[in-house]
């Protein structure tokens, strides 16, 4: 199952994740062009190391999460580059803690103030043989923007996810979860800084296993300007 999310800025509270999520639907191609010469994220394809990404868990009032320190690995690497890599995320589930959250995350600011009527973003992941696809787990991609520098003054956010199950996620593939039109409300929102994370969520499902690591790699985060891809799979030999 994908889900999608939103979230809108009340008052000076910054909202609870998970956010409120949806059912949506998705396209699963073989290629599609990636707009990653547009993409505005620091080291996006995570070009020889991890930098200027940070690890990320989710902290109360949210579910607290946890899991091995993130790193950087040559491979896998989307294009089978290894002297770019992914970065391997890893989500514990020794404690089963439904919507609790591990992964990596990183702030940045626009080059000047932006007027955004919707923004594209995405990732892509890929799921290793040995972890279980037991849907105790999903992937997800999650973008916020933000009124002032350094991720100050929330605006607004939403999340893309997909549930982790042999029916619907092969192993060793590489796959693309995107959102290409989200929409900030009240549009458009004037932004200065984003935050981008991608990381591991706990569906509530019993976990086969107490540790679950993935790879991602290719971020993309373009503001008003789309392409008509939702779901991307990239086959590895």
């Amino acid at each position: 199952m994908l889900y999608s999310s939103r979230a809108r800025a009340k008052s000076t509270v910054r909202p609870a994740l998970p956010l409120l999520r949806r059912i949506a639907a998705v396209a699963l191609v073989a290629t599609a062009p990636l707009l990653q010469a547009q993409t505005l994220v620091p080291n996006a394809q995570l070009d020889g190391s991890l930098s200027p990404w940070q690890p990320f868990v989710s902290l109360p009032p949210d579910p607290p999460g946890a899991g091995t320190e993130p790193a950087w690995a040559a491979a896998p690497d989307i294009d089978g580059n290894p002297a770019s890599g992914s970065a391997t995320i890893h989500i514990s589930t020794a404690v089963p803690t439904t919507n609790a959250a591990s992964g990596i995350g990183q702030c940045f600011n626009f080059s000047q103030p932006t007027s955004v009527d919707f923004v594209n973003y995405g990732m892509a992941f890929y799921v290793p043989a040995p972890t279980a696809r037991d849907g105790s787990v999903s992937a997800t991609v999650e973008v916020r923007l933000y009124s002032g520098a350094g991720c100050s003054g929330f605006l607004a956010g939403g999340s893309q996810g997909q549930a982790l199950t042999a029916a619907n996620v092969s192993a060793d593939t590489w796959y693309r979860l995107a959102d290409t039109g989200f929409v900030p409300a009240p549009t458009p929102v004037m932004a200065a800084s984003a935050q981008i994370r991608g990381y591991l969520r706990q569906t509530g499902a019993s976990p086969g296993q107490t540790d679950y690591p993935i790879s991602l790699d290719r971020f993309v985060l373009v503001l008003n300007s789309t392409t008509p891809v939702s779901l991307l799979r990239f086959d590895v030999e």
